[in-house]
């Protein structure tokens, strides 16, 4: 995870507050152990993102998404964040349309997808997966390329 992330910092810090340092061991040491707690507590639950390499029988690190409690009871957000050189292949789309499936199926009203209005990509794969957008709201942008306009997606339906 560390050489995932800090290969991708470039990639990941223009939209990501977790991404404006380099990964250290102690950070994501810490976030694996947050990680770990929320999903014990069935409170917050995160996810490796993994791609088999079958020539070696192993499987590489490409990404990580969660389901996250921030909006209030009934529903859950989408994180994903995918490493630089996997992104454009359907790998953010598949895991929020999983995550989306997974907490309609956990009993929850609504799922949303939240990014910047500038951040096209994030907002593509909300597009792609299926969900709605309902809303864009002020906020303080918190990274350097963010506005202060964030895009609210919603999905209140599994795939078909």
């Amino acid at each position: 995870m560390l050489e995932a992330v800090n290969a991708s910092l470039d990639h990941l810090a223009p939209w990501m507050v977790w991404a404006q340092e380099p990964a250290t061991g102690a950070s994501i040491g810490a976030f694996l152990r947050d990680a770990v707690s929320g999903f014990d507590a069935g409170t917050d639950f995160g996810f490796a993102i993994v791609v088999r390499d079958e020539a070696k029988e192993a499987e590489r690190l490409v990404g990580g998404c969660g389901l996250h409690p921030r909006l209030g009871p009934g529903a859950l957000e989408i994180g994903y964040w995918v490493h630089v050189g996997h992104v454009r292949r359907g790998v953010a789309r598949a895991a929020a349309m999983a995550l989306r499936d997974e907490a309609l199926a956990m009993g929850m009203d609504r799922v949303e997808i939240h990014c910047d209005e500038r951040n096209t990509a994030s907002a593509a794969v909300a597009r792609s997966a299926g969900f709605e957008h309902v809303a864009t709201e002020r906020r303080p942008a918190r990274t350097p390329s963010e506005s202060d306009r964030e895009m609210i997606w919603v999905s209140t339906r599994r795939a078909e």
